[in-house]
């Protein structure tokens, strides 16, 4: 972080930190993310039980 706190500010102003983030949206990634990994794990199962048969 730069020490003039007129330019602190200003980037604060533009870009926000990260904790000002809204939680939902965090939220929102990380269920996304499970949903797809497991759908993923799913359809790999279900494709080396298709496999074998």
């Amino acid at each position: 972080m730069s020490t003039d706190p007129e330019l602190d500010q200003q980037v604060r102003d533009r870009y926000g930190t990260w904790r000002d983030q809204p939680r939902g949206l965090a939220c929102a990634v990380i269920a996304a993310f499970m949903i797809l990994t497991t759908a993923a794990f799913v359809f790999a199962v279900v494709a080396v039980v298709a496999a074998m048969r």
